[in-house]
């Protein structure tokens, strides 16, 4: 439940600033695709600081030290990957045109969740060949 809240309060805070950031489009306070572009540079950022937590992120122990290991690896080789996708997402949504932004931002963070998806599926086939539950 504390973990709960924040993410909730986060939620909020980025729907409110999105209503906000349309409506400011909308009125003609700010350019028409600078909503679009705010927007995506805060998916981007949180992306960045989400990804950052994951090494950190750490599950009951159920495998050997060899494998949970791998498993580490395979957490921190996704948080930075991930975490560099987010960044360069919002890099790309700042400087790069809207129409050349939207492929440009999903091919990189496309390419971050593959190398995830597969150094994680490397981790874990490694891990039930050679690791074991512990008990309990």
């Amino acid at each position: 439940m504390t973990r709960l809240i924040p993410a909730i309060a986060l939620a909020v805070t980025f729907l409110a600033t999105a209503a906000g950031l349309r409506y400011a489009e909308t009125a003609g306070l700010i350019a028409p695709d600078m909503a679009q572009r705010a927007v995506q540079v805060m998916i981007g950022l949180m992306l960045a600081g989400y990804a950052n937590l994951m090494p950190k992120q750490l599950g009951s122990r159920r495998l050997s030290v060899a494998a949970e290991g791998r498993m580490q690896v395979a957490r921190r080789i996704g948080g930075w990957a991930l975490t560099l996708a987010g960044l360069a997402h919002a890099v790309i949504w700042v400087f790069v045109p809207v129409n050349i932004a939207s492929l440009a931002s999903m091919a990189v963070v496309g390419t971050g969740l593959a190398l995830t998806v597969g150094v994680a599926v490397w981790a874990c086939r490694r891990a039930g060949t050679s690791g074991t539950a512990t008990g309990s």
